[in-house]
């Protein structure tokens, strides 16, 4: 079988298929999803899930290192590499 002849016969396929097949899309389901609910009893009020992690941890302190300390490492810093 010719190229040509194959491509013909692919296409007369293709367009046989597409022409029987809907013309429309399918529509969209009316159900929105909600926001996640955490599971609870039942009569209870739905509760949004607690965010992940432990919320209690402390932040680490800021570094109050100052000005001067601070340009002195910078400075040894950039001599170190030379």
């Amino acid at each position: 079988m010719n190229k040509n002849k194959l491509k013909e016969v692919i296409r007369e396929v293709i367009e046989k298929v597409l022409s029987e097949g809907p013309a429309t899309a399918p529509s969209k389901p009316s159900e929105k999803p909600g926001p996640a609910v955490a599971p609870g009893k039942p009569g209870e009020k739905p509760k949004p899930r607690r965010p992940l992690g432990n919320p209690e941890v402390k932040p680490k302190p800021k570094a109050e290192a100052k000005e001067n300390e601070m340009l002195k490492k910078i400075v040894a810093r950039f001599k170190s590499k030379k």
